[in-house]
């Protein structure tokens, strides 16, 4: 064989050698492609499965305190963010309902000062009176200065207010 010959077998090969690999090459990027897309929905279901659990525990510790008898039940504050729908309820009876807004965590937090202008709750969270236009700040509740007297008086330290 002569040189020139086996010079262009030699780049033949390296050729396809080179086709081969960039056709896998193409495939494991695919392959990668298909793995990270499945790792995102199984985070985004993780997340999902987790909020769904935490609505269930709320919604079931709100039915428990709405199951005690009117008399001996403890008032309690249900605040239906998707809604903005705020009631203050003791057992099935609804006291007030009021429309807020609202930018809070979901979950259950304890009532820790009633003030004249604010009741202050268990995370940093607050209920205050809406008197201006502004953007709802983190961690607060805004009610009408009408609501929030009516409520007020019926709100105690301890007592447990429910975000779902």
């Amino acid at each position: 064989m002569k040189p020139r010959d086996a010079l262009l077998l030699a780049a033949a090969a390296g050729m396809v050698a080179a086709t081969l690999l960039l056709g896998q090459r193409t495939k494991l990027g695919v392959e990668l492609d298909g793995i990270a897309e499945a790792r995102a929905a199984t985070a985004a279901a993780a997340g999902d499965a987790r909020l769904t659990t935490e609505i269930d525990r709320i919604r079931l510790a709100l039915e428990n305190s709405r199951e005690q008898p009117s008399r001996t039940a403890e008032t309690h504050i249900a605040l239906a963010l998707g809604d903005g729908l705020l009631t203050l309820e003791r057992g099935e009876i609804v006291l007030r309902t009021a429309t807020v807004e609202a930018d809070v965590p979901r979950g259950m937090q304890l009532v820790q000062a009633v003030e004249p202008k604010q009741i202050v709750l268990g995370g940093g969270i607050r209920f205050v009176i809406a008197d201006t236009a502004a953007a709802v700040a983190p961690r607060t509740v805004r009610l009408s200065r009408a609501d929030f007297d009516a409520i007020r008086p019926n709100v105690k330290p301890g007592q447990v207010a429910y975000f779902f």
